[in-house]
């Protein structure tokens, strides 16, 4: 039975409000403690090909645990519109709109030294059409000097696809990623960031992308970015093309 729009927003709804009233009881209970905590939030915007395109607002909580390590909580919700042919029911094919909705909570335990930082990350994605995922990434960064860093990450993901997917028969389908990265910064404050991506998915789909983009972060706690992405792969996917995301993004 088709799930009606005001059901799926009851429960998107519902998801929202229960991950926000766990990340301020954490916060409060932390805080009753004597633990220091402090807020993150931020907005983020990507799209490109296919009219694709994912608003995902987030919020969270940092906690301290030492002059080096931080344990982090955050709850995000992305909004995913995009454009794809599908069966108009009589053998021939249609252009039509996929909505979705998928609010993902992760743990992240990050730590920073003098020249080395790092973070490993635990999440977990529930969304519209049963949609369910669980990612873990981790990644480094070490800095050269003061004006050059590398940076390095993985992540797997394994997610029920009906999100991507649309119309195919609903399975489980694991995606694994490395990126190697430089940041430059050719002015205080402002960071140049070009990424290769190197995927790969347990059905047999291979790709190769990049990025390049720019990060102002003013203050420590502030950080805004704007990014190109070209997305390509070994197989004819709907996604391949050019894509362009921005966010301003608090770090407290």
């Amino acid at each position: 039975m088709a799930v009606k729009k005001n059901e799926k927003n009851d429960h998107r709804s519902g998801r929202t409000a229960l991950a926000l009233t766990v990340i301020l009881g954490v916060m409060t209970l932390a805080g009753e403690a004597g633990a220091e905590v402090k807020p993150q939030f931020g907005l983020e915007g990507y799209g490109g090909a296919n009219k694709l395109f994912i608003l995902s607002p987030w919020i969270g909580a940092r906690f301290s645990l030492g002059s080096e390590v931080s344990l982090i909580f955050r709850y995000h919700y992305h909004n995913f519109r995009y454009d794809y042919y599908g069966s108009d029911g009589l053998g021939g094919s249609v252009l039509k709109t996929m909505k979705a909705d998928v609010s993902r909570v992760s743990g992240t335990v990050y730590f920073n030294r003098q020249r080395l930082s790092g973070y490993v990350n635990l999440s977990y994605l529930i969304g519209s059409d049963n949609y369910r995922g669980f990612l873990a990434d981790s990644g480094l960064e070490y800095k050269f000097s003061d004006q050059i860093s590398g940076l390095w990450s993985v992540y797997s993901i394994r997610e029920k696809s009906v999100l991507w997917h649309p119309e195919e028969t609903v399975r489980w389908i694991n995606t694994y990623s490395l990126r190697l990265g430089m940041k430059f910064w050719p002015v205080k404050n402002l960071a140049f960031n070009p990424n290769l991506y190197l995927m790969k998915n347990s059905e047999g789909v291979e790709a190769v992308s990049y990025s390049v983009g720019l990060v102002y972060s003013p203050n420590w706690w502030l950080a805004l970015h704007a990014y190109y992405f070209r997305y390509g792969e070994t197989a004819f996917y709907i996604f391949r093309g050019n894509y362009f995301s921005a966010g301003l993004n608090f770090y407290f």
